[in-house]
């Protein structure tokens, strides 16, 4: 059996065996992987910590190439999120994270931006931005990275360039301006769509100067609901979150 190491961020835990856990890691190299951890439901194991959510590790792992899971046989860990992420208001907000990774991003999708994208989320996060902004920014840019994020610039209908406000098209697929649109509700205002273009060329640090600019709530939800109408699914967890209540 191959023998082989990976960083890797751990994305959730779920008994698997009576001795044992299901664990999905998000790997830079690799994608998502499915992993078993044998013995990590033992009150001694040698994982100790290892599992907690969003932790940064190093795994050792082997596999066989007729089966999907790996077995991890050791591992370090190497940053813990652990202190920012169970704040209780902050949890529910990586839970969704954690959920929108699991359900949205395909597994084995090789893709080292997703991986970025997380560690950029969670050092911030660790840095005291509001959870708010950080989760509005991680949903457009794993939008963008699966390539299902539509152009903030253009009319989808007819082209117009630059607009100043827009409606979101029924099946979430473009922007329409004041001329196109028909019966679209979910609307976009002048900030929104400069926030969006922000994104693309700067990091969740300076999310401040967008505070007072923009409603993170609603922005949040119109993503969401971008995101589930593409994965064909619905996100649990955020009927924990005040933005969905």
């Amino acid at each position: 059996m191959p023998y082989t190491s990976t960083k890797a961020f751990v994305l959730g835990v779920m008994p698997l065996k009576e001795q044992d856990k299901l664990v999905h890691l998000l790997t830079a190299d690799r994608g998502i992987l499915k992993a078993m951890a044998p013995g990590s439901l033992k009150v001694r194991n040698r994982f100790g910590a290892l599992f907690e959510l969003f932790t940064e590790g190093d795994f050792v792992y082997y596999w066989r190439e007729e089966k999907e899971l790996i077995t991890i046989s050791k591992g370090e860990i190497l940053n813990s999120y652990f202190f920012t992420v169970s704040r209780p208001e902050n949890i529910f907000y990586f839970y969704l994270v954690a959920e929108v990774l699991l359900k949205f991003v395909p597994f084995q999708h090789k893709d080292k931006r997703v991986y970025r994208l997380l560690h950029t989320i969670l050092e911030n996060g660790a840095g005291g931005i509001e959870m708010d902004m950080l989760l509005l920014y991680f949903l457009i840019w794993i939008l963008r990275i699966e390539g299902m994020m539509f152009n903030p610039w253009n009319c989808a209908n007819c082209f117009r360039k630059k607009i100043d406000e827009a409606w979101l098209k029924n099946d979430f697929r473009g922007i329409l301006c004041r001329s196109c649109k028909t019966n679209e509700q979910l609307f976009l205002n002048k900030e929104d769509l400069s926030y969006i273009r922000w994104t693309r060329e700067n990091t969740p640090k300076d999310c401040a100067l967008w505070q007072d600019k923009i409603d993170p709530a609603h922005l949040i939800r119109i993503f969401k609901r971008k995101i589930e109408y593409h994965g064909e699914f619905a996100l649990k967890s955020s009927l924990y979150l005040e933005e969905f209540r």
